[in-house]
């Protein structure tokens, strides 16, 4: 898939979260029976930590930089359907903006990424699907990462990116409140592959982890 395509996409889906997002105006309460259908808006913020792997470990070893960390926030539409117990299915946007890491010789990296989302929610022990324990997993299918390393004192500057997709594992919690309204939290873990190319190399695959720890509101 090229990036075009990939771009048309992603617009795509801001298009749909928006749709499902406005829609919650008339939308059934969170708390709704077991066979009843439900559609809701998710907001979430935390801290994610990345692990580099192929394409990426190298400059960060060879830079002895610090842990590559930042903010990650995400936005997502869910829909219980009717008569499907303990599912949810959603779209999804999330984006990572990281603090510079510091390395040898006052070096700095940044390592942001953005993706776009199928994703699934199961609740092992809630008919409802509307509360308590559940199991998230999501395939970002379009996924792009921005490195970016500058050394002011030696007017040493870089930049690149690529394109690619990830899986995301993760555990949650959602905590219903007064009306519509719940409280979740979760930690996921992302597994990226990107292609990109580099100057004097050509295409090279760039392969990440992340880590992260998220709260927020459903709504």
């Amino acid at each position: 898939m090229n990036i075009m395509k990939k771009r048309f996409l992603t617009l795509l889906l801001a298009g749909l979260l928006a749709k499902f997002v406005f829609a919650q105006q008339e939308a059934t309460p969170l708390l709704a029976s077991g066979s009843s259908g439900f559609t809701y808006g998710e907001f979430k913020a935390g801290y994610g930590v990345t692990q580099f792997s192929d394409g990426l470990r190298e400059k960060f070893e060879n830079g002895n930089f610090s842990t590559s960390g930042g903010g990650l926030f995400s936005l997502a539409a869910y829909r219980k359907f009717k008569n499907i117990d303990h599912f949810h299915i959603g779209l999804k946007f999330k984006s990572l903006g990281a603090a510079p890491s510091q390395g040898d010789n006052e070096g700095e990296m940044f390592f942001n990424f953005w993706g776009t989302a199928f994703s699934a929610k199961y609740y092992p022990f809630s008919k409802t699907a509307a509360e308590g324990l559940y199991l998230l997993g999501d395939f970002n299918f379009v996924t792009q990462f921005t490195q970016k390393y500058r050394n002011s004192r030696l007017l040493n500057f870089d930049h690149q990116f690529a394109i690619g997709n990830s899986f995301t594992l993760g555990l949650g919690y959602h905590y219903p409140l007064k009306n519509r309204y719940a409280l979740v939290a979760s930690v996921e873990y992302d597994r990226a592959s990107r292609r990109g190319e580099v100057q004097g190399v050509g295409e090279v695959q760039f392969r990440n982890s992340n880590i992260a720890f998220q709260v927020g509101l459903m709504f």
